[in-house]
């Protein structure tokens, strides 16, 4: 029991400052459905249909001054879901999100999405391949220790009594 408890302490210390930073980001990531802050609301299409061409698109998002869009070098990514009529265009720059319209080719909305850069952060990508796999990869690793040794510590008592019982019944059984 000693050994499971040592090992338990000093893998919680060593892994204390990236778990937290995991845990605190994975929060803040559960919460972006309903989280406009974290990434924005998003409008519904007038029809779910495919008519705005690809022009159009860039000239909605150029019409938005704060992602800063010149031309396609500017955008990211662009996400297309025709069973909802929703365009958006992320620029690269201060992860500003554009949602345009699928018919028209009018911005339904704008904002900063900062899900991505919550992400790099929770993954530990961020930081670089180094602090991701070396140090982001075994502290969760260590997690899952933590989680099994805490298990073990948990129910190591348990156990023992219910073999002291078991003992108890049966010398009781012997002596009869």
């Amino acid at each position: 029991m000693k050994f499971w408890r040592k090992w338990h302490r000093w893998v919680s210390i060593l892994i204390a400052l990236p778990f937290l930073l995991t845990v605190s980001t994975g929060i803040l990531l559960a919460t972006r459905g309903f989280n406009p802050w974290m990434q924005p609301s998003y409008e519904t299409s007038s029809a779910p249909e495919l008519k705005v061409s690809f022009e159009q698109m860039l000239a909605a998002a150029r019409s938005v001054p704060e992602a800063r869009v010149e031309s396609w070098s500017d955008i990211s990514q662009i996400d297309i879901r025709p069973k909802k009529g929703q365009i958006r265009l992320r620029a690269r720059h201060d992860h500003w999100e554009i949602q345009v319209d699928s018919v028209s080719g009018a911005v339904l909305g704008a904002g900063k999405r900062r899900v991505s850069w919550f992400v790099a952060l929770h993954e530990g990508a961020f930081f670089g391949p180094w602090v991701r796999y070396g140090i982001f990869f075994p502290s969760a690793l260590g997690v899952l220790f933590l989680t099994l040794s805490g298990l073990l510590i948990f129910f190591q008592p348990i156990r023992r009594r219910r073999g002291r019982g078991k003992a108890l019944s049966e010398v009781k059984h012997a002596s009869l």
